[in-house]
């Protein structure tokens, strides 16, 4: 008996506490939550938001770097229309300098570290969107080449022997194209003016006529107003 009336009030506790703990609870935290909006109303503060979902910057485009044929067009006769832009959609030739710059030669050079060569505080920086400027060099069919001296360089192995070769002037034409659109920036001529012996390589495959070349200084000189003026 006594055990049934424990397990009676036990019941009746436990339905109490439940319906009583909800309702404290719910009772509880609509009071915080009305006192909190008083509060807030009453401050003058904002209600607190959720912070916005953070926004990742899309990737950079990709840069398409074009080759020296499509940006110089080597062939002859020179066709204007058949330049292409360098770096589509890369920066603009304007503002102050400098505007970073690339060197083509034509196809008939032998080695590219030749001269001329653009100053190395010209070159394209591509984690700054890249070269500005894109100048070709070709060249000058319409001079009449002369002798100007002679040099020796060593030949290769299929060649019998060493030998005499003659060192001829020449002449080069210049074309500087925006990289961004492939428009003509301006356009001039230069003489090679290297000695026979700058001009000649130290080894060859074979002995041939070699022709003077543009020093770096001539080339920089006439690019400096465009590459490191205002545009």
């Amino acid at each position: 008996m006594g055990r049934t009336r424990r397990g009676v009030a036990g019941v009746v506790l436990a339905v109490v506490a439940g319906l009583a703990g909800p309702a404290a609870c719910t009772g509880g935290d609509g009071d915080v939550y009305r006192r909190g909006g008083e509060d807030a109303k009453a401050s003058g503060r904002p209600s607190p938001s959720p912070d916005p979902l953070p926004r990742t910057p899309p990737p950079p485009a990709p840069q398409v770097a074009r080759s020296a044929e499509e940006v110089c067009d080597f062939t002859e006769p020179f066709e204007a229309g058949k330049v292409k832009a360098y770096l589509p959609g890369g920066p603009a030739y304007k503002g102050p300098g400098p505007h970073p710059a690339v060197l083509f030669k034509d196809t008939l050079a032998v080695d590219e570290s030749e001269p001329p060569q653009l100053p190395g505080d010209w070159a394209a920086d591509f984690a700054s969107g890249g070269a500005r400027l894109v100048v070709c060099q070709y060249d000058d069919g319409d001079h009449p080449s002369r002798k100007v001296g002679t040099c020796t360089y060593l030949g290769g192995a299929n060649v019998a022997g060493d030998g005499e070769v003659d060192v001829l002037s020449a002449r080069y034409v210049y074309r500087v194209f925006e990289a961004r659109t492939g428009e003509l920036v301006t356009k001039f001529t230069l003489d090679g003016t290297t000695s026979p012996e700058r001009t000649c390589p130290d080894e060859a495959l074979y002995p041939a006529d070699d022709f003077q070349l543009v020093t770096s200084g001539a080339l920089a000189d006439r690019l400096r107003p465009f590459v490191e003026g205002r545009r």
